[in-house]
C-alpha cells in the first residue's frame, strides 16, 4: 500500500491490458474524426451544427474513458474486494457488471463533473483546429476564414440558441421521467446526451451576455481604483489558481470519476456523508429541500465542488502522501506528452513540408495513445492504493490470541518407603 508503487502498478496496467486499451482508443478517434469530417462539412450551412457536433464529441470522449477504466478493472485487488468503508460511500456497481451498465451508471455523473469543470472547452479547441485546418486544405484562407465563421456564426442567433437551449432541457426531463424508467440503458444515454447539449447550448447563450456585462463592468472607473486599491494581490492570485486548479484540484476531481467509473456510489446524499460537515453543507446547499429555488440556484455549485469535497475526504482517509505522488505523476503525464511530440520531430529530423504532412497526424496518435493509456492506468491504480488504504485504516484490528491457561505444576510422586 506504499505510493512509492504507483508508477509500477501503472506501467503493469498498461502492459497486462494494452490491447483493450487500444482498441477503445482508437474506436474513439475513429468517431471523433468522423464527427470533426460531418461538423465541418454540415457547419458551413446551418449554425446549430457545429454545437450540436461538439456535444457529440464530448460523448465520445467521457464513454471511452469510461470504457478504458472498465477494461483495467480486473487488473485491481482493492476495487474487486469491495472492502471500502460504507461510512465513506458505498458501492454501486454490481459486482459483475458490463461494459454497457457501467456506461449508462457513469455516463452522466461524469458528464457533470466534466461539464461543471469546462473541460469540454479542449474538445471545442480540437473541433475548431480541425475545421479550419481541412477549411485550409480545401480552399486556403477564404476557407479557413468560412470554417472558422460557422463556429461562431451561432452568435448572431441568440434566440435560436435560447430556443434550443429549452427544447433540450424539456427532453431531458421527459428522457428521465418516462424513457429511463423503462429502457435503462438507452434512457441513460438519452439523458446524458440532453444534458450535455442543453448545457453548452445554455452556456454558449450565458457567456454572451457574461461577456457584455464584464466588458462593461471592465470599463468602469471603480474598477481601476479597485486595482489600485489590491495593489499585487490579484496579480498574484491570478498567476497561482490556474495552476493550483489544474494540478491539484483537477487531479481530485479525476481521481473521484475514477472512483464513479469504477463502481462507487457518486449520489450526492452519499458524497456528502453522514458527519457533522456533511450535514451542515447539505442543509446550506438546500439539498434537504428538494425542487426549492435556493436548492436550483446552488446546483451549478454543487456539481463543480461537491466532487472536490467528496475527494478529499477520501484523501484525508487514505493519506496525503498518496494523493501528492498522484497529482505529480497525474500533472508530469499532462505535460510530458507536448515535450514527447516535440522530442519526435527532434528525432526524426528536418523533412520537406510535404513529407511532414502525410505524418503528422500518425505522431500525433501515438503520442496521444501512449499518454490516455497511462492516464488512465494511474487513476486506476491510485483509487486503487486509496481504496487499499482506508479499507486497511478503518478495519477493525485482528483481535489478540486469548493466551492459554499455564498448565499446572506437576507434583512429584511421593517416595516409596524403602
Amino acid at each position: 500500500m506504499s505510493p512509492v508503487t504507483l508508477p509500477w502498478t501503472t506501467l503493469r496496467l498498461a502492459g497486462r491490458f494494452a490491447v483493450p486499451l487500444m482498441l477503445w482508443f482508437t474506436i474513439g478517434q475513429a468517431l471523433r474524426y468522423l464527427l470533426f469530417l460531418g461538423g465541418y462539412h454540415f457547419g458551413l450551412h446551418h449554425v446549430t451544427v457545429p454545437i450540436l457536433v461538439i456535444g457529440l464529441i464530448v460523448m465520445v470522449s467521457l464513454g471511452v474513458t469510461v470504457a478504458m477504466l472498465h477494461s483495467v478493472k480486473d487488473g485491481l485487488p482493492a476495487v474487486k474486494k469491495r472492502e471500502l468503508n460504507e461510512s465513506l460511500t458505498s458501492w454501486a456497481a454490481a459486482e459483475e457488471e458490463g461494459i454497457l451498465d457501467a456506461l449508462t451508471r457513469a455516463l452522466l455523473p461524469f458528464m457533470i463533473f466534466y461539464l461543471a469543470w469546462n473541460w469540454f472547452t479542449d474538445d471545442a479547441k480540437a473541433f475548431e483546429q480541425s475545421a479550419a485546418g481541412r477549411g485550409n486544405a480545401q480552399g486556403g484562407i477564404s476557407g479557413q476564414l468560412d470554417a472558422m465563421k460557422s463556429i461562431i456564426a451561432l452568435g448572431d442567433h441568440v434566440y435560436v440558441a435560447i430556443a434550443i437551449t429549452a427544447g433540450f432541457l424539456a427532453l431531458k426531463f421527459l428522457a428521465e421521467r418516462w424513457m429511463e424508467p423503462k429502457w435503462s440503458r438507452a434512457g441513460g444515454i438519452a439523458v446524458a446526451f440532453c444534458e450535455v447539449n442543453w448545457t453548452l447550448f445554455g452556456l454558449f447563450t450565458v457567456n454572451k451576455a457574461r461577456g457584455s456585462f464584464t466588458d462593461w463592468l471592465t470599463n468602469r472607473v471603480f474598477w481601476s481604483w479597485l486595482g489600485d486599491l489590491t495593489g499585487p494581490a490579484f496579480g498574484w492570485f491570478d498567476l497561482l489558481w490556474p495552476s493550483f486548479k489544474e494540478a491539484v484540484l483537477g487531479s481530485l476531481v479525476w481521481l473521484v470519476i475514477a472512483g464513479v467509473v469504477l463502481g462507487v456510489d457518486a449520489d450526492e446524499e452519499t458524497a456528502f456523508g453522514e458527519g457533522r460537515v456533511g450535514r451542515r453543507l447539505r442543509s446550506a446547499s438546500g439539498l434537504d429541500r428538494p425542487h426549492t429555488p435556493w436548492e436550483v440556484i446552488t446546483r451549478e455549485w454543487r456539481d463543480k465542488w461537491l466532487p472536490t469535497f467528496y475527494g478529499f475526504r477520501m484523501v484525508v482517509r487514505a493519506g496525503l502522501l498518496p494523493f501528492a505522488v498522484f497529482c505529480v505523476l497525474f500533472t508530469g503525464l499532462d505535460d510530458l506528452a507536448p515535450l514527447a511530440q516535440r522530442g519526435a520531430y527532434v528525432l526524426l529530423g528536418p523533412h520537406p513540408i510535404d513529407w511532414w504532412m502525410i505524418r503528422l497526424d500518425t505522431i500525433g496518435f501515438g503520442i496521444d495513445l501512449v499518454h490516455q493509456i497511462l492516464r488512465v492506468c494511474l487513476m486506476a491504480a491510485a483509487f486503487d492504493l486509496v481504496v487499499a488504504r482506508v479499507s486497511g485504516r478503518t478495519s477493525e484490528p485482528a483481535s489478540a490470541p486469548h493466551l492459554s491457561t499455564p498448565p499446572a505444576p506437576r507434583v512429584a510422586p511421593p517416595a516409596r518407603p524403602s
